[in-house]
């Protein structure tokens, strides 16, 4: 056996071995985009609210009330975007269509 022969065997393994592992590390990138874009929407969500609520206060002079009643409103939404985008990654881990629920029975 020549080492050209040797060599050429070791890059084949190898390359068996990436080809197996690489949907491993594929699937955290993912996981961070997902986790990434669902901490930036519920702070945007919240930063949204406090804005609409500080121009609130000042326009109907109604201190602290608008900014106090929009932080909740934007944190609500902000809960809501993020429960919405879990569900979506989890439908598209386990391979459910958006379009079938899982149990209307069709």
């Amino acid at each position: 056996m020549s080492d050209d022969d040797l060599n050429k065997r070791i890059a084949k393994a190898q390359a068996e071995i990436d080809a197996r592992e690489r949907p491993k590390y594929m699937g955290t990138g993912k996981g961070m985009g997902v986790g990434f874009r669902m901490a930036s929407d519920f702070a945007a969500a919240v930063i949204v609210g406090v804005i609409l609520g500080l121009g609130i206060d000042a326009l109907f002079k109604v201190s602290p009330w608008g900014v106090l009643i929009c932080l909740m409103l934007g944190f609500l939404a902000g809960v809501r975007n993020v429960v919405a985008t879990a569900s979506k990654a989890n439908r598209d881990a386990a391979g459910v269509s958006p379009d079938k629920g899982e149990g209307d029975g069709a």
